[in-house]
């Protein structure tokens, strides 16, 4: 174990001194965007964590994610605009996914800013929201800023928790690593159990109407 551990730090270090590490970087941000099987936050914290040492520029980091990601998104929403009949028939497939898609087409031209701004934080919403954003003409001026907005918000924090966690442990990158990611679940959590508490509290006044 203390070898296997000891390799993932070497390896964890080359990837962290790599050249390479802003071009995978922001391919994994665009691909994650389109689909949601890259850990593209991952990568920026690992990419936070080499700003921490010194391997990278913090700020660059964040403006190559946010460029990957604005990419993606817009990549998704095209996609969503000339799908047609064929998108509504791959959200009726999965229960779960036809539900969020009404939700999303329903809010998109109601608080639109704030759907696309925040369903990023939502596990697996926001290629169906930007899909979406794409089926039902909604605006692309309006989608790009909001989506620009999204992505500065959410990469600059997840970059930073990177160079903190890089910061505080400087000696063990590994532990740098776990402690970053665990923080960032633990903030999602607590986001998405605030969402659901909201969303309940709402329907229940709605009910109780």
């Amino acid at each position: 174990m203390t070898e296997l551990m000891e390799v993932a730090r070497h390896l964890l270090g080359i990837a962290m001194a790599s050249h390479w590490l802003l071009l995978i970087l922001f391919a994994a941000a665009a691909i994650d965007a389109v689909f949601p099987v890259v850990p593209s936050e991952g990568m920026v914290i690992t990419a936070g964590m080499a700003a921490a040492a010194g391997h990278q520029n913090l700020l660059l980091v964040i403006t190559v994610a946010m460029a990957g990601s604005v990419i993606g998104e817009s990549v998704c929403y095209f996609l969503g605009r000339g799908s047609g009949p064929a998108l509504h028939r791959w959200m009726k497939r999965q229960e779960r996914r036809q539900r969020l898609y009404e939700k999303v087409s329903a809010a998109l031209h109601s608080r639109g800013g704030l759907i696309l701004m925040t369903v990023r934080y939502i596990p697996g919403a926001r290629m169906v929201a930007t899909l979406t954003a794409g089926a039902t003409r909604y605006s692309f001026k309006k989608f790009i800023v909001f989506t620009i907005a999204g992505v500065t918000v959410a990469y600059t924090y997840v970059a930073l928790l990177g160079y903190l966690g890089g910061d505080a442990f400087a000696h063990d990158q590994l532990k740098g690593l776990a402690f970053s990611l665990s923080l960032a679940a633990v903030i999602g959590l607590v986001v998405e159990t605030s969402r659901r508490i909201v969303v309940k509290r709402r329907a229940a006044k709605v009910t109780a109407a």
